[in-house]
């Protein structure tokens, strides 16, 4: 068992050095079968199909690799990288909090990766659940408060909703904390849906600054 194994990690050095990708994804399917050299042949695939950009079997490999070993060398950082270009974002907050139970990740890490999991997720489905991105972009802002590219979203949904008061509470809270340009456009919306002036809100939101 023993030979087979090193013949087939030699197999798959030379594979990659000569890139010979076709026959080096058999030998990695042939590493599955070996139970010493399961988590390598995973490892191989996954990372051939990140680099035939078939993100999907990536995930699926990868998926498999977390559940044998967390701990497994960048396997998170990998697999938040698959994530942003699969959009599977529930399955960032799974990763995200295993990874921070078994101590993989760092608490600002594991609170900075589900605060952009439940802005995307919101982003997805405040077209048809506007309450749901509502409550969704409140736990984001918990995880990240006063972020503007956060706030800016919640502002447009809450106007949408015609929560205008919370809206303005919401936007005087940022400002007066962490002014930022990006939320401009939301304040001349607001105005706008309250039917006031521009210079009377912004003279609300920046009584303190």
């Amino acid at each position: 068992l023993k030979d087979k194994s090193l013949g087939l990690l030699l197999q798959s050095e030379a594979l990659k050095i000569e890139k010979k990708y076709d026959q080096l994804n058999e030998i990695y399917e042939e590493m599955l079968k070996t139970p010493d050299m399961n988590l390598l042949g995973l490892r191989g695939l996954m990372q051939q199909n990140i680099r035939a950009q078939d993100y999907h079997h990536a995930f699926v490999y990868g998926e498999k690799l977390f559940h044998l070993n967390p701990r497994i060398d960048k396997i998170y950082e990998t697999l938040v990288n698959i994530i942003g270009k699969t959009n599977n974002w529930q399955k960032l907050i799974y990763f995200s909090e295993q990874s921070f139970k078994y101590k993989i990740i760092d608490k600002k890490t594991y609170e900075e990766s589900k605060s952009i999991a439940f802005f995307e997720i919101a982003k997805i489905k405040h077209k048809t659940f506007e309450q749901e991105s509502i409550n969704l972009m409140e736990k984001a802002l918990k995880l990240k408060e006063n972020f503007a590219p956060f706030v800016n979203f919640y502002i447009q949904l809450l106007i949408n909703e015609n929560k205008l008061e919370k809206a303005k509470k919401i936007l005087k809270k940022t400002w007066s904390t962490s002014p930022h340009s990006e939320l401009k456009q939301q304040i001349f919306l607001l105005a706008k849906a309250l039917k006031i002036s521009y210079f009377q809100l912004v003279e609300y939101i920046s009584s303190r600054t």
